[in-house]
């Protein structure tokens, strides 16, 4: 692994054995090794596991997880998922299942029409820029229409979402 690769990613799985002092026995760690274009130092992350899978298997088994955990907390977060106040289970059960249907929403949006983008937007982001905007809803010849002000920055991209 020396040196830095002169193009792309390269990485590098490592599976060891480990005992610290403060462990009660010795566990599995996969270690990941990442070399990137350009960086002078590579990215080095430790999975500590029981599972016997192979180390490949091991990392995107925990990258999924991970990315999941970021799903529910980016519901939790924007969407407030975790306010469920009333007395009533079916007005809490009402309420998250409202949530669940305004992110699956947003996500359709987020992975449709923002596809050709790098950067992937968060929820936050889309609902700041296109769900919290001034607009005249009008209803005309059998079709809703969403009219915003010719100002707005975004305008041509919330007519291709909304309009």
């Amino acid at each position: 692994m020396g040196r830095p690769p002169k193009s792309g990613v390269q990485i590098r799985l490592v599976d060891l054995r480990r005992q610290p002092k403060t462990w009660d026995r010795e566990r599995r760690v996969v270690a990941k090794i990442e070399w990137h274009d350009g960086e002078l130092f590579p990215r080095i992350g430790f999975i500590v596991t029981n599972s016997k899978l192979p180390a490949g298997k091991v990392v995107k088994v925990y990258n999924r997880r991970g990315d999941v955990e970021n799903r529910i907390k980016e519901g939790k977060n924007t969407l407030r998922w975790d306010k469920t106040s009333c007395y009533r289970f079916a007005a809490n059960e009402a309420r998250l299942l409202m949530g669940v249907l305004a992110y699956n929403l947003l996500r359709m949006v987020r992975q449709f029409y923002l596809m050709g983008e790098e950067v992937k937007r968060s929820m936050e982001w889309l609902i700041k820029r296109l769900i919290k905007v001034g607009a005249k809803v009008a209803y005309h010849g059998r079709m809703w229409q969403a009219h915003v002000a010719s100002a707005f920055p975004l305008a041509r991209r919330y007519q291709a979402v909304f309009g």
